[in-house]
This record gives C-alpha cells, structure tokens and sequence, in this order.
C-alpha cells in the first residue's frame, strides 16, 4: 500500500520589480515571475512594484533558467515605464511580506522618492555597434608598420622567427584595439549632444566596436534615434548599429536592497571597538587611530600584523557600508544606531550604477533595432 506524499507548501513572498511614484494600485496582470500578477505596495505616494513569489531563490538556478528569469523582470519593468517613470531594483531582490515592503518604504523614504524623482522624463538608450573583424584585420595587415613587421620575419629561423611573429602578433592586436577606440570615441562625441550622460559597457565579443548606454530626454528619443542612423553614413557603411530602449535607467539608477547581517556587523562594531552609535567620521576616526598602531610597516616581524590590518580595513569597509547604505552618501556626520535590533530591523539601500556584466548578454542577443 503507498502512502500519498505531501509536499510542504512553499511561503509566500514579495518579488520587488521596482520603485514608483503613485498613491493608486497598479494592475499589469499575470506578467510577472512565474505568472504572477504584478501590482503597487503604496505607501504615503511611494509604491514597490512587486508580485507574490513562492520560489526558492536564484542561486541554484541555472544560467539559461537565471536568463529568463531576468527577461521577465525586465520586461514587467518596461511595461511600467510605459505608464510612468520607474526606478529598478536590482535582480532577485525579495522581501518577507506587505508590511515589509512598506517598512522599507518608510525607512528610504526620502533617498528612494528622490531617486524616482531623478528617472522623471528621461529613458535609457543602449546603441552596440559592430564591425566585421576579418574585414579589419585585412585593412590592418596593410598598415606600413605591420607591413614592414610581416616582412622582417619572413624567412627567420627558429626561436627568433616564433619571437617575431608573437611581437607581429601583438602589434596588430594594438593596431585594432587603437583603430576601435577611435571609432567609438567618435561615435560618442556624434552622440552625446542629444545624450544627458553615458555609460561604456563591457564588449561581448570582439565583433563589438562600442556598446554604450545613454540617458536620453524621452521627448527627444525619436531626435536621438535618428542620429544614430546618421552614423551608418559616416562609417560608410562598415559599422553595423543596433539600438535597444527606450529602457528604465537600468545602467545608470538601480536601487540595491538588502537586509545587514548582525553577526557581521557585531564582529566589526567590536574589532574597531565601536559603540551602540557611528557616523562615517566615527568610523574613520577609530580605523586611522587603530591603524597607525597595527600597521605591518610599524610592527615587523611580527606575523600577526598583516592580518591585524587586513582586519581593521575589513570592519572599517563593513561599517563604512553600513553607514552608507542606511544614511545615503554625502552626510559623513549623520549617525546611525548600531543596536542588534536596530540591525536586524534596518534595510540597506543604495541606488548606483548596475553591473554592465549582468545586463548585457540579455539586451544584445538580437534583440535590438537595426539601424
């Protein structure tokens, strides 16, 4: 006789899209992971765009489970931004509930409506342009220097033969590296004037001459798009561009969340012999007095003070982070509580730049616009 086998079932959490401005619920429909409905969590005008979530988290995903899954988060993201201005937030971000979410709210309140604030009228625009390396490399050949390189090691015998064609080798490597970067500096300098900021993003492949994100004003989108058209004309063809967006400012405004880590926190509070309250100061003031002590240059021979400073540096950076994440940059003075349950209870938040490696090989796999 076989027993029925019951699985337990998984808790539900929120997934976190995105942070907007709006009092109103949002209703996108079963769009998001794992067909979930995305709605608004709102709290005093501010709102997470979120769904519900019963997975168990993205580290043992596998890479083309990770990348589908980061299609859906950015596409949900897109459809927002199609309705109002959107600041992302980072990849696999999950909270516990509702009331989390709105705890989180109302704890980065100020830094995260200022943050959206920033996103208001203003798309991302992502232009990769490519070349055809044979084709380059045959121009390159013909340079006078390479040439007269290629000539010199013809007929050499032996290790100073090999010698010479590895230095041929590299020279022709620098002759199209110098030849890529003056192509793409030129197309940005074409570009940047219809552009409010840019970001060079990691080449994928050595087919790519530039991969750059801009922030554009969204009225001048078509202005910008069209600029980009007009540099097929000034590469007489020989560059291939595709353009991606309009996109939220993911390269430029992503919003990090996390939860500290006490034990971590605890451990550095008490190397730097720290109280129940920091500031930035605070913590800089108690790693330069303890540093000028344990410095390997003022103790050697002794074989624990490497690892005494390395220490130090490690808490200073923790706490510095800590500081950050809960008060915003800039305000060195402002101070945070350090108490375990203050800890426990607090959100670290920064907006910054996202990693170009984690967004790339999703928004050029053939997904843009042919110029």
């Amino acid at each position: 006789m076989s027993s029925k086998v019951t699985r337990p079932r998984r808790k539900k959490q929120k997934y976190l899209y995105g942070i907007v401005k709006t009092d109103r619920g949002l209703q996108l429909g079963a769009v998001g992971l794992g067909g979930s409905t995305v709605h608004a969590i709102t709290y005093h005008g501010l709102a997470c765009v979120a769904s519900d979530f019963f997975g168990d988290g993205f580290a043992n995903l596998s890479k083309d489970e990770l990348i589908r899954q980061l299609f859906v988060h950015q596409a949900v993201l897109e459809q927002v931004m199609n309705l109002q201005s959107v600041l992302p937030v980072r990849f696999g971000t999950v909270l516990a509930d509702e009331k989390e979410a709105r705890d989180l709210l109302s704890q980065a309140y100020s830094r995260l409506a200022e943050a959206v604030a920033n996103t208001e009228g203003k798309v991302e625009v992502e232009v990769a342009a490519t070349w055809e390396v044979s084709k380059v490399l045959q121009e390159v050949a013909h340079e006078p220097e390479i040439v007269h390189a290629r000539e010199a090691v013809a007929g050499l015998p032996g290790r100073e033969g090999v010698e010479r064609q590895v230095r041929l080798g590299r020279m022709v490597k620098e002759a199209l590296d110098r030849r890529r970067d003056s192509y793409r500096q030129r197309m940005i300098d074409f570009l940047m004037p219809l552009a409010l900021a840019a970001q060079s993003n990691v080449l994928v492949s050595d087919q790519m001459v530039m991969n750059v994100a801009f922030i554009v004003d969204r009225e001048r989108q078509k202005e910008f798009d069209r600029q980009v058209q007009q540099l097929n004309g000034l590469f007489c063809e020989e560059i291939n561009f595709r353009i991606v967006g309009p996109l939220p400012l993911y390269s430029f405004s992503t919003a990090e969340i996390a939860r500290p880590d006490w034990s971590e926190i605890e451990e550095a509070k008490r190397t730097l012999s720290l109280g129940d309250t920091i500031s930035e100061a605070i913590v800089r003031n108690a790693y330069r007095d303890l540093a000028a002590t344990n410095h390997p240059d003022f103790n050697r021979g002794d074989a624990g003070a490497e690892s005494r400073f390395a220490k130090l540096r490690s808490a200073a950076n923790i706490l510095l982070a800590y500081c950050q994440g809960i008060n915003g940059p800039g305000d060195v003075e402002k101070t945070c509580p350090l108490t375990k349950s203050a800890v426990e209870s607090a959100f670290v938040v920064n907006v910054q730049r996202s990693a170009s490696d984690e967004v790339e090989s999703s928004r050029f796999g053939g997904l843009g616009r042919k110029t």
